[in-house]
């Protein structure tokens, strides 16, 4: 028995349902469904991607106005701290540093910043990277660069739709 008032007594079930009534009234209940709602979001953030490793397999170029050359294999390494660092293969090792950040816009997009190449400030640019719809891995790369000297690159990759990627999170 629970003990309301000195001259009221009632039992615990009473006494829930007498509770239950004064927070589900009208008023009450806006509020809740504001809190509640409120962090819908914070839980549909913790999902995002925080970090990636994988290497892919696919066709592509990296094209200058010198040369073209035709790459076979890409990898890339999305770390929780938000720097990045991109190697594609093709005759010769292309190797890029920067920051990148999930696209607003998809969730299956990552937008890159390049700050840097074998050497920090070696080259500048922006590229994008298109995940996998499970997130374990990437399907295409692109990516625009200049070097210190003026040369513009430009990377295009796409992976291998029959080949299975070697990626983790």
């Amino acid at each position: 028995m629970l003990v309301l008032f000195p001259e009221v007594t009632i039992g615990i079930s009473e006494a829930i349902m007498y509770r239950l009534k004064r927070i589900l009234r009208p008023y009450n209940a806006v509020w809740l469904v504001l809190f509640v709602g409120s962090l819908l979001p914070v839980s549909a953030q913790s999902q995002q991607l925080d970090s990636l490793t994988a290497t892919v397999k696919g066709h592509g170029t990296i094209s200058s106005a010198a040369e073209k050359r035709e790459i076979t294999s890409a990898l890339v390494v999305l770390r929780k701290n938000g720097t990045l660092l991109i190697t594609v293969t093709a005759e010769l090792h292309l190797q890029a540093e920067g920051t990148w950040e999930a696209s607003a816009s998809s969730p299956d997009e990552i937008l890159m910043k390049i700050t840097g190449g074998a050497l920090k400030g070696e080259m500048i640019g922006s590229g994008k990277l298109l995940l996998t719809s499970d997130g374990k891995s990437f399907r295409e790369l692109t990516a625009n660069m200049k070097t210190v000297d003026g040369l513009e690159i430009k990377v295009t990759f796409v992976a291998d739709d029959s080949e299975q990627p070697e990626g983790r999170m």
